[in-house]
């Protein structure tokens, strides 16, 4: 089976411009011969962290989340653990993140509490903004995402600027940023697949069911 790689929509919108520009990186995914798959965030609602982390660390897992595993934010949990690498796409609101990308990241941490789930995986980001703000909001994702273990790949930041634009087909710049990112994704995950990267242990007692307890 070839590579997974699987793109975040975290806008309002499945047919506006962030979704275009990461339907661009996918479609340059599929091209170098990985399958790809596009998750829209706004189809699959979840309730927003619940804080446990600050409560009870032990008890902030993909297991232990006092909201269930499967609340809604488990599927979408689930397919990014099994992709072999990731593109988080957002639009800016606001000189951020979208609240749907935030609450993504918030939720996020029961997979590297215990353990970092996606440790290793190649990652892609992406903003669109109709005025400033992309070089924030990727910052914004950056920093989490790569706390949590992912890894950018080279040129794997991209930012497109609307500007009254009705596509981004015309933005040759951007398309080009675009099938660079979606290629040096697939390359990188082709490389880092199985590679035993080392990662820190809790500083505090897990739960005994935890699979990295029993391996360790």
């Amino acid at each position: 089976m070839g590579l997974r790689v699987l793109g975040v929509n975290a806008s309002a919108r499945t047919d506006g411009f962030t979704a275009e520009l990461l339907d661009e990186v996918l479609e340059a995914a599929r091209r170098k011969g990985a399958s790809s798959e596009r998750l829209d965030l706004v189809r699959h609602p979840f309730p927003f962290c619940a804080g446990n982390y600050s409560l009870d660390p032990a008890s902030c897992g993909p297991e232990t989340c006092v909201q269930g595993p499967w609340d809604g934010f488990g599927k979408i949990a689930e397919r990014i653990l099994n992709a072999d690498a990731v593109v988080f796409a957002t639009p800016v609101y606001w000189f951020s993140v979208s609240a749907r990308m935030k609450a993504l990241l918030e939720r996020m941490t029961s997979m590297e509490n215990h353990g970092l789930l996606n440790l290793g995986k190649p990652m892609a980001l992406l903003a669109v903004a109709e005025e400033e703000g992309a070089s924030g909001a990727l910052g914004q994702m950056l920093l989490p995402l790569s706390y949590m273990g992912f890894v950018l790949a080279p040129l794997g930041l991209v930012y497109a600027h609307r500007r009254g634009q009705l596509s981004l087909k015309g933005d040759l710049e951007v398309l080009e940023d675009a099938r660079v990112a979606g290629e040096n994704l697939v390359l990188m995950a082709e490389r880092l697949k199985g590679a035993p990267f080392q990662e820190p242990l809790p500083s505090y007692p897990l739960p005994l069911s935890n699979p990295r307890v029993a391996a360790d």
